[in-house]
């Protein structure tokens, strides 16, 4: 079979983290360790599972006091963040289940990964339970998604040599740029790593792991219009920021049999915690990531609308943070988009309608705040001997 160009750069990545381990007697131990459990956890039939039926929509859909505001929650989390409020989510399964379904959903998920359990099978609920968990979590500790942003880098096209030294300079300033709204938060998941991608048309776009690629487009027009380049750019590094790629790659694995397989391989790592160990999860690197990897190229990952959404919620209020105008940075950035072809090409073609967009975006950057209350005036304390008098208009 002749290797598809996945194959050959999951071989590579494969490799690479090959000569990244300490020895390579260490590493033989470790296939020794690992190889015949693979995650860690003992093989059960998948009855087990299946004798467990989950009963949180049950639950939640009873009218006791504490099942409601369990509904509510869970609703608020899965809503779309359209004020950047909310950080990006964090790496504790444990918690999430505890907050959605108690112990019995933790149950129901060790259950359903410590057998052969196939994709067929989930129940209703356990699909419920199962995408909660994947827009609510993240399920790769940021070493290992660093790590898949890299394979993604090394398979790439690049064109940074090749640049012209007015490119490069622009290039620089794109750099500077990104750090400057990675520095308006305290909580950022990854670094922002850019390259220049010469296939594309134009725009940016983010990738896993924190990568940005620009197109040569943008570095030779930037300057012609530099507050739609930097809302842009704001709203690319808020898809790192929120781990849009990572949680939409989540979603779609439990949309698939092939997926499910392969999301089980995650969950079952994510039990471990959030804390990366070289030597275990050096051997869940070179066997899970360039299946992630594969999975995610054939899928050719897109973010959905509501995550468009929410990076421009995010990108508006950077650009504000930054004492930047949002509202010109807007006017830019549409003129931009319309340039380039509209919502028929390039980088507008994979993204939300400007309309949707722009309604979305001036709300959030024009809306007024509201007044302060009105101070209350104290009434006048009684005099000795009379009764205080009455306010005007009553008996």
């Amino acid at each position: 079979m002749k290797p598809t160009p996945t194959r050959r750069a999951a071989a590579l990545l494969a490799a690479g983290l090959l000569l990244a381990l300490p020895a390579q007697a260490q590493f033989l131990e470790l296939l020794k360790n690992l190889a015949p459990t693979a995650a860690g956890l003992p093989p059960k039939p998948a009855e087990a599972a299946a004798s467990a039926p989950l009963n949180t929509l049950a639950t939640a859909n009873s009218k006791s006091p504490e099942a409601a505001a369990r509904k509510a929650k869970i609703e608020s989390e899965l809503a779309p963040d359209r004020q950047c409020k909310r950080p990006q989510e964090k790496f504790n399964i444990a918690e999430k289940l505890i907050e959605y379904g108690g112990s019995e959903a933790t149950l129901r998920l060790e259950r359903l990964l410590a057998s052969d359990f196939k994709y067929d099978n989930l129940s209703p609920e356990d699909r419920e339970m199962l995408r909660y968990v994947a827009q609510t979590t993240v399920w790769l500790p940021v070493e290992l998604e660093s790590k898949l942003g890299s394979a993604f880098d090394l398979v790439s096209p690049r064109g940074d040599d090749a640049l012209t030294p007015v490119e490069q300079d622009a290039f620089k300033e794109v750099q500077a740029q990104l750090d400057k709204f990675r520095a308006l938060t305290t909580d950022f998941p990854a670094e922002a790593k850019l390259r220049m991608n010469p296939e594309l048309a134009d725009g940016a776009f983010a990738k896993f792991g924190g990568l940005i690629q620009v197109s040569r487009n943008m570095l030779q027009t930037m300057s012609e219009r530099p507050a739609g380049a930097d809302l842009l750019l704001a709203h690319e590094l808020a898809h790192v920021y929120k781990r849009h790629a990572v949680k939409r790659m989540q979603f779609e694995l439990l949309s698939s049999r092939d997926g499910w397989e392969l999301a089980k391989k995650l969950l079952q790592r994510a039990q471990r915690g959030a804390s990366f160990d070289p030597i275990r999860d050096g051997w869940f690197t070179i066997t899970v990531v360039p299946q992630l990897i594969s999975f995610a190229r054939e899928l050719q990952l897109n973010f959905s609308s509501e995550q468009e959404l929410e990076a421009d919620a995010c990108a508006a209020h950077w650009l504000k943070a930054a004492g930047q105008n949002p509202t010109l940075a807007w006017n830019e950035f549409r003129d931009s988009m319309a340039a380039s072809g509209g919502n028929e090409q390039g980088y507008a073609r994979t993204h939300p309608p400007t309309a949707d967009r722009e309604a979305n975006f001036i709300i959030k950057v024009t809306a007024k705040p509201a007044p302060p209350p009105r101070p209350v005036k104290p009434e006048p304390a009684p005099v000795k001997g009379k009764a205080a008098p009455k306010p005007p208009g009553k008996g």
